[in-house]
């Protein structure tokens, strides 16, 4: 797999140029194999205008050629020639970024309202933040939020109230508000190792944590109490990376586990990924483990449930998309994921597949997916084929640490600054 890197002030070069500041100017583009992640070429490309029109020249060895072409908003092909054959690749740029001014620390996490107003901000100093996406201005903050890194936001699903996960094994229940917030409305403490992920379940009334420990929880949330723990039968510390939830048929009330602390769980059923490869799934109300597992040897690192499909992502960089089927009744009462087939996309093999924001569209899925510094990608997924752009003019050597669609708009998070495409 062939990865581009572009100079990140591309787009204003060709600003310049068209404007008429310039008459030509210098960018470069780099290009690397993740087979062989020591070598990278180098491209000088000269942007000039020609008859009117912008135009991209470069006579830079090794490749024969290389051509950019406009077609779209923001949005360029690059082809690049060599004694291979040429090599065509497809670039998108952000819209905008948002430069927080960060004094002193880093973006560990983000999280945006549905309304897609608000954007949060958890930092490496344990800190929220929450800004206005219109004007960027800082609308409040809370201080000390947690001890260390804030690790996850969440926001629950009346956007009145948000959840934060930190480094210090606490997660914690804040209204999300423009005025002054000092303490949580509720903490919530019983994992013995760092939190990986969590997963609210219907209104927000009960909620999943998952951590290093083995334990996959189940919470209530005005409580604040654990209602059933969940470790894998076989691998019970195996540490838990990441879950996601799934919609099943109704467990029977005779048959549920946690009484008056369940609410909105009846079809709720959760994938659980783990350290050493499988991933699990598990009815919430019924607490217990179904029989569909998956099995790779390479530890689990992404879940996302979308459309009918189930978005495994893992250590190696394999980006796997399994087909579910939703149709067969267990003696409990609780219908079981049969997942039948699936679909392979080998990124970079050097790196993990670390975040991803997966929505359905007409026919498949789309994904946007990180995998490891320089490489974000949209991924079309129509059912049986993937193909993908490369969205660039991100920092070099960038981070990303969170991936949120909401509607139309995207957002990814680099430890520096926010970028909307």
């Amino acid at each position: 797999m062939h990865i581009i890197t572009i100079q990140e002030s591309f787009l204003d070069v060709i600003q310049d140029v068209e404007a008429g500041k310039v008459t030509h100017e210098n960018i470069w583009v780099a290009r690397r194999d993740t087979s062989n992640e020591e070598h990278q070429e180098y491209y000088d490309v000269t942007v000039l205008m020609k008859e009117g029109k912008l135009a991209f020249t470069s006579d830079t060895a090794p490749a024969s050629y290389l051509k950019f072409q406009q077609n779209g908003h923001r949005q360029f092909t690059v082809d690049i020639a060599d004694e291979l054959g040429s090599h065509v690749y497809h670039l998108r740029f952000p819209d905008s970024k948002l430069n927080l001014g960060l004094r002193g620390s880093k973006i560990s996490t983000s999280a945006i309202l549905p309304d897609g107003t608000r954007l949060l901000i958890g930092t490496d100093a344990g800190n929220i933040m929450q800004y206005d996406t219109t004007t960027t201005r800082l609308v409040s903050e809370i201080k000390n939020a947690h001890l260390a890194d804030i690790l996850q936001i969440v926001v629950l699903p009346s956007s009145q109230v948000m959840m934060s996960v930190g480094l210090d094994l606490q997660t914690k229940l804040w209204p999300v508000t423009s005025g002054a917030v000092n303490l949580p409305a509720r903490i919530f403490l019983a994992q013995k190792g760092q939190i990986t992920d969590i997963a609210i379940i219907d209104r927000g009334r009960n909620f999943l944590t998952a951590s290093v420990d083995g334990s996959v929880d189940l919470w209530e949330c005005s409580t604040a109490q654990v209602v059933s723990e969940f470790r894998r039968i076989g691998g019970l510390k195996d540490p838990v990376t990441c879950i996601a939830l799934a919609e099943g048929l109704p467990v029977k009330p005779e048959l549920t586990v946690g009484g008056d602390l369940l609410h909105g769980c009846s079809k709720s059923l959760v994938f659980v990924g783990y350290k050493l490869g499988t991933i699990q799934q598990y009815s919430v109300a019924g607490h217990y483990q179904t029989g569909t597992r998956l099995q790779r040897p390479v530890e689990v690192t992404l879940l996302h449930v979308e459309g009918g499909y189930l978005v495994s992502g893992y250590a190696d960089g394999l980006l796997r998309v399994y087909e579910m089927k939703l149709n067969q009744e267990t003696k409990e009462g609780q219908s079981e994921d049969l997942t039948h087939s699936y679909y392979d996309l080998q990124l970079n093999p050097n790196f993990p597949i670390e975040y991803a924001s997966v929505s359905s569209k007409k026919q498949g899925l789309s994904i946007v997916v990180s995998n490891g510094p320089e490489l974000l990608l949209q991924v079309d997924f129509d059912g049986a084929d993937f193909c993908y752009t490369q969205l660039v003019g991100l920092s070099e050597l960038f981070r990303i640490v969170l991936i949120e669609k909401n509607g139309s708009n995207l957002y990814v998070a680099t430890e520096n600054d926010i970028a909307h495409y």
